[in-house]
């Protein structure tokens, strides 16, 4: 086994090896069952309201420092809301892949939240800053050959990066929110986040297709833009911004980089849609739908600047004036049980459809559910499942096969890519989960040359 500073990879894995790995699974689980988890235990993403449950216990129970003997708790009246966290994803093939590899990686991620009315008197202002560094090897480049990684920690350069410095702003009684400076788009558009916690990162919150056509950020990355979200009425919402586009924000050097440079600028648009039970008064559905623009130039797939074939000709792709999609998200809770009505299950589905002269994918849809309280004292567990799908634009494929023409064998024809994934989310305590998963790859990389993938993953999370 070979080690590295920013990860560790291995190879290949000896029959005592696997024995080693699989006994260290067994007791994780073994220790997450013995420990009663309640339905106050911790929300991991406090946005999905139909999930969450109140905290237990104290403001800070949820933490594994606490309330350091009273002086954090004096910050956060005080309007000053510090937190910490610290992730793992690990993932091995045991079956399928260009070749059987175990590969593990992690984000530390800290930050602040300002109440700026507690502050300085300022109403309905919050300043929220937040940095976050990541390490680590990913299974799907080193092992697999998937489009999409199955460890949705990996990727934005894997280095340090300053991923929120903005102020946001309530006004008319809460009915409108603003947020203006540095943070990731994705966080707030597009997202479904029931479907964040999977371990592959083909949805994350969001279809990561749609993140792919549109050239759009997702968290750690920032970029700079101004949005608003305004409630028509409790149940309905319209939002909208307006976002610095830069293509190289990704990289691993620009991770400290807050220049204005770009190419051009996006433009998001979404209506919710999100009635309560009459019974309970809690949040039942959530229905998504939305749009974007992104106006910088971009290549189309097949044809070049002369209105040919680019994959014939090997002449320089035509350039658009901007590219396009459109998505739509909906999640639906379809069973409360009576004792506890945090308990229960929950569906969800979405798609997207992408700019078939510039996309990479054309659709992207993904159906999946979860049941929350999955045994007696274990009303934070659930267990989730999902199936997803994306679909290559026919006009990349036709640009791949008239390149194969030419250059047999210099590029594989993609079609499709497919997605199973099974969780168990175990909360051992309200500042640690461990959430062992399997996915299945039907078609890695898309073409059909690799041969299915059976990944065996294991996510975890400490809350400081």
């Amino acid at each position: 086994m070979g080690s590295r500073e920013e990860g560790i990879m291995v190879d290949k894995l000896s029959g005592s090896g696997l024995v080693a790995v699989s006994a260290v699974m067994l007791h994780l689980l073994l220790a997450a069952w013995a420990t009663p988890a309640s339905a106050q235990g911790a929300s991991e993403d406090p946005a999905a309201r139909m999930l969450a449950t109140e905290q237990a216990g104290g403001a800070f129970s949820e933490t594994l420092t606490g309330a350091w003997g009273g002086a954090r708790s004096d910050l956060r009246d005080g309007g000053v809301d510090l937190y910490a966290n610290f992730q793992t994803e690990s993932a091995w093939n045991p079956v399928g892949g260009k070749r059987e590899a175990i590969a593990y990686t992690q984000q530390l991620e800290f930050g602040a939240n300002l109440d700026l009315e507690k502050m300085a008197g300022f109403s309905g202002t919050a300043f929220h800053a937040r940095m976050s560094h990541r390490a680590g090897r990913s299974l799907a480049a080193d092992a697999l050959g998937s489009m999409f990684p199955v460890q949705q920690l990996y990727g934005a350069g894997q280095t340090l990066r300053l991923s929120e410095l903005n102020l946001t702003q309530s006004l008319l009684d809460d009915r409108l929110w603003l947020r203006v400076g540095w943070a990731p788009l994705g966080n707030d558009f597009a997202t479904t986040p029931i479907a964040c916690p999977f371990q592959n990162n083909m949805v994350c919150g969001h279809a990561s297709a749609l993140t792919q056509n549109s050239g759009a950020r997702n968290s750690p990355v920032g970029q700079w833009g101004a949005q608003a979200r305004f409630m028509i009425s409790p149940i309905l919402s319209v939002a909208t911004g307006i976002f610095r586009f830069n293509p190289d924000a990704g990289n691993r050097d620009d991770g400290l980089d807050l220049g204005f440079k770009g190419t051009g600028a996006f433009v998001p648009v979404e209506m919710v849609w999100s009635p309560r039970d009459a019974a309970t008064g809690l949040p039942s559905t959530a229905l998504k739908i939305g749009a974007y623009y992104n106006s910088a130039k971009t290549p189309d797939v097949y044809f070049d600047g002369n209105h040919g074939s680019a994959g014939l000709t090997g002449q320089p792709f035509h350039q658009h004036d901007g590219r396009w999609g459109a998505y739509a998200q909906i999640t639906q809770r379809i069973f409360r049980e009576q004792a506890n009505p945090a308990r229960g299950m929950t569906l969800f589905g979405l798609g997207g459809i992408g700019d078939a002269a510039t996309a990479r994918f054309r659709h992207m849809i993904a159906v999946g559910g979860r049941y929350m309280g999955t045994f007696s004292g274990r009303d934070a567990d659930y267990v989730s499942l999902i199936v997803g799908r994306s679909e290559i634009n026919p006009r990349l494929s036709r640009y791949q096969r008239d390149r194969d023409l030419v250059m047999p064998g210099a590029i594989d024809v993609q079609t499709s890519e497919t997605l199973v994934e099974m969780d168990y989310h175990a909360q051992v305590t309200p500042w640690l989960f461990l959430r062992p998963n399997l996915q299945y790859v039907i078609r890695p990389g898309g073409a059909g040359k690799i041969p299915d993938a059976l990944v065996a993953g294991l996510s975890t999370r400490i809350d400081f």
